[in-house]
């Protein structure tokens, strides 16, 4: 930890001095990690294959107990390139931690495109009107404003998957599935280096193996580098058949005292799929009594529906039922709206922020909180400090936005609905490969990716190097399939 601080400090005082359009310049291949190193935000990687550059991705900095405030802000609005000189932008997902930049590229003057799958154009849309109005209503000062988004979605290309597309410069993007949420991908590229030709994988966020509804994780067979995600690079999920089970016992429980089920989740994906599975136990008749489902969100309900209208990306089972009249989402019992003001149960309220800390699951929170007939189920990691934390660590007492709650409902925990693989599952997917030259892993903090790196090494025959913030790799694979690192 003291050496990601140290990097970070460092790195915040030279920022200034790096941004020096052509000080990079070479005629030798490269990465330039610039983002989600040491830190599960920001992901913003440079592609320089010597005669282009490419961003694989261009994700939001975010507080995780690592950068105060303002390193942050000096993060978020520093890029170690100049972004006019920018051929092109691959974007593997519409999180905001993998898009949440796009438009700040184009305040500071990229004019080429963003090229994506068809999906996570749809779902960008709403994702990066969502953070404006999230920046602006918390009185922040917000990158970019909505011209930049407008400009942004103007020069966005829809992909579809598996089909090769020319990018300025000379290289070629494949979008292969990546299992993680609708439309994410993993990112294949491939470039002329004098009379050969190097391939570098992005994986971006990796999907748990056997989606409810996603299709599966799309096997390669070999690159050059891959540049890895580690989330869950020291965690193991728990199983998914017994949280399943757990999820219908608490809500049976609940809606069996007259109870309230208040699940804070995530906008995107994450409530759909809580929807998915609430839809197939009822369809299943699991749930003992019949209770009202509540989506309290207009942004989750907009991103629903985009999650509708792709029945054709996912699973064949999923795509079956959805042709036999069980379309996934959907079931009489939903209601895509604010509850009443004077409802106390039976129902199940789905409402944002994951952690509680913010958005709309607090007034549910402040009304229902006070009540032992009561769930709060977390279907996502909560942070040390958070509302959720403090609730789950039993604490009596909770300070919310507006008001302070006394905490007499039951609250529980479920962690396989996360929309990362964790490193198991991770390392199955890479035995698939006959030959990497070498993993570059990002996107974890320090002990989850420094666990995971040994793992795959001690489990494969492979080589992993986990970059540090602003470190340049040249990419000058051997014989052996090896790079070297400066």
């Amino acid at each position: 930890m003291i050496k990601i601080l140290t990097i970070t400090l460092i790195a915040t005082l030279i920022l200034p001095a790096l941004f020096a359009p052509g000080a990079e310049e070479t005629s030798e291949p490269y990465l330039k990690f610039s983002g989600a190193t040491g830190t599960i935000f920001g992901s913003t990687t440079l592609l320089n294959t010597g005669t282009a550059k490419y961003l694989l991705d261009c994700g939001i900095f975010q507080d995780e107990g690592l950068m105060d405030e303002d390193e942050i802000r000096k993060h978020n609005e520093f890029f170690p390139f100049d972004p006019r000189e920018l051929d092109a932008v691959l974007i593997t997902h519409a999180h905001a931690d993998h898009i949440g930049r796009v438009p700040y590229l184009y305040k500071l003057g990229y004019s080429g495109k963003v090229y994506l799958t068809r999906a996570s154009a749809e779902l960008a849309r709403e994702m990066l009107n969502l953070y404006l109005r999230i920046a602006e209503w918390s009185g922040e000062t917000p990158l970019y404003r909505q011209a930049d988004i407008d400009n942004a979605l103007r020069n966005m290309v829809p992909c579809d998957y598996h089909r090769p597309y020319s990018l300025p410069g000379g290289a070629e993007v494949t979008f292969l599935e990546a299992s993680h949420i609708l439309g994410s991908a993993m990112i294949k590229v491939q470039f002329p280096v004098e009379d050969d030709t190097y391939s570098v994988v992005w994986t971006g966020d990796f999907g748990p193996p056997h989606s409810p509804y996603l299709r599966p994780h799309d096997i390669i067979a070999e690159a050059d580098f891959v540049i890895m995600e580690s989330t869950y690079g020291d965690r193991v999920h728990s199983d998914q058949a017994e949280d399943l089970q757990d999820f219908r016992d608490i809500v049976n429980s609940t809606i069996n005292r007259g109870g309230v089920v208040m699940i804070p989740a995530y906008v995107l994906d994450r409530t759909q799929k809580i929807l998915y599975y609430l839809g197939q136990f009822t369809r299943q008749g699991l749930f003992d009594r019949p209770f009202r489902v509540y989506v309290d969100s207009r942004i989750a309900n907009d991103l629903t529906a985009i999650y509708r209208r792709h029945l054709h990306l996912y699973n064949d089972e999923t795509q079956e039922a959805a042709r036999l009249g069980e379309p996934p989402f959907s079931f009489p019992a939903l209601w895509m709206g604010r509850p009443p003001d004077e409802i106390d149960g039976p129902a199940v309220i789905i409402a944002p922020g994951g952690m509680a800390d913010v958005g709309s699951i607090q007034k549910h929170l402040a009304r229902h909180l006070s009540n032992p007939n009561n769930t709060v189920l977390f279907v996502g990691f909560q942070a040390e400090n958070t509302v959720g934390r403090k609730i789950l660590d039993g604490e009596p007492i909770i300070q919310l936005e507006d008001s302070t709650a006394t905490v007499r409902a039951r609250s529980r925990y479920l962690s396989s609905f996360s929309g990362h693989a964790d490193y198991k599952q991770m390392t199955a997917w890479l035995k698939n490969f006959k030959r990497i030259g070498r993993i570059f892993l990002i996107h974890g903090q320090p002990e989850s990716t420094a666990h995971f790196a040994a793992h795959i090494e001690e489990n494969t025959p492979f080589t992993t190097h986990v970059p540090e913030y602003l470190e340049k790799v040249t990419l000058t694979p051997t014989l052996a399939g090896r790079a070297s690192v400066e």
